[in-house]
């Protein structure tokens, strides 16, 4: 099992904020952090940074 950091998973939600903003609002990526109790990817509690990248990744990956 890989041990995935904090700064690797910051990393990747920022690249699908990137891609889904491109393509969709960005109420969108707001509603993903909303859901968390966030504003940003800075008011995000460590813990939840899985969850919001496989939330995130699964909307990018929709949008083929």
């Amino acid at each position: 099992m890989s041990n995935v950091s904090n700064a690797d998973y910051i990393a990747s939600i920022e690249q699908s904020v990137s891609v889904i903003d491109t393509k969709l609002d960005s109420s969108v990526v707001r509603s993903v952090f909303e859901r968390y109790g966030a504003h940003g990817i800075e008011d995000l509690n460590p813990s939840d940074l899985p969850e919001v990248f496989s939330d995130l990744y699964a909307i990018e990956a929709d949008l083929g």
